[in-house]
């Protein structure tokens, strides 16, 4: 291989083409923060000289990947483009499956993966380590959300007029004598739920149940899915559920993080 000025080799052999390596890292930079970037902060942060920086952004911009704002750069839409290929290519119990066997045997509890549909949650994908009492069903089950911890972690990532509007006029199951039924009680469980990332499920859809669960974010921070561990409250005991809760909320930042979503990014 011949090796140009502008190629660095690498080790093991390996050659780059450098400014499309400083490319990738303006844009990675770029995707730091929504906010627009100046010239004089993108060449601190990358490293690059303001000539060859601008050259760059210049053919970012022909591309459409970079746009300006004001005096600022920012992210272009062409970026969705190559997003969006990437997410089509995951399927998200494809994703959520090893990380749902490692809670299961870590935890020797069933763990479940489940999406919003109304007011119910729908399971499309459960990972059984125990098979005492039958902990959620099969595939495809229904439960309603407010008596699930999935559904509360479901629900607390709707806006409070979508979640308004989910509520109005709808009556709430009563599963246990724990269930809450009541609105407005429901809508301040959310807000905490939201506010603390996981939600709590104490013998709320049947006796004898304990149950843990987080969302699953997008890149834009919107929930798409969640992920619970559930097991006889005699396995699910109080000193043992903050650390499947550690272990739960490892697991579905991991699965986030495949579908775009960083550690700390909230959904506008």
């Amino acid at each position: 291989m011949i090796v140009r000025p502008n190629d660095t080799p690498e080790e093991g052999g390996k050659y780059t083409v450098q400014i499309l390596a400083r490319a990738v890292t303006v844009l990675a930079t770029l995707a730091r923060r929504p906010d627009a970037w100046t010239l004089d902060e993108l060449g601190e942060t990358v490293a690059v000289n303001k000539p060859s920086l601008l050259r760059i952004l210049r053919t970012l911009e022909d591309a459409r990947l970079v746009i300006r704002d004001g005096d600022g750069y920012r992210l272009g839409p062409r970026v969705l483009e190559f997003s969006h290929g990437y997410l089509q290519g995951l399927a998200l119990d494809d994703v959520a499956r090893p990380y749902m066997h490692g809670l299961a045997k870590a935890t020797n509890q069933t763990v479940s993966l489940a999406i919003l549909d109304g007011l119910e949650v729908v399971y499309i994908a459960i990972e059984r380590a125990q098979q005492e009492i039958g902990i959620q069903g099969e595939i495809g089950a229904r439960h309603p959300a407010n008596a699930t911890a999935l559904g509360k972690v479901l629900l607390a990532d709707l806006s409070p007029d979508a979640l308004r509007a989910t509520l109005h006029g709808r009556e709430l199951p009563r599963l246990t004598h724990r269930t809450i039924t009541d609105p407005d009680a429901l809508t301040r469980q959310l807000v905490a739920v939201r506010e603390r990332g996981y939600a709590h499920d104490d013998e709320e859809r049947g006796i004898g149940i304990r149950c843990v669960a987080a969302p699953i974010h997008r890149a834009d921070g919107r929930v798409i899915a969640a992920l619970s561990i559930a097991g006889p409250i005699f396995h699910m005991t109080e000193d043992v559920v903050p650390a499947y809760q550690a272990l739960l909320l490892d697991a579905v930042a991991k699965i986030s993080e495949r579908f775009g979503h960083r550690r700390g990014v909230a959904a506008d």
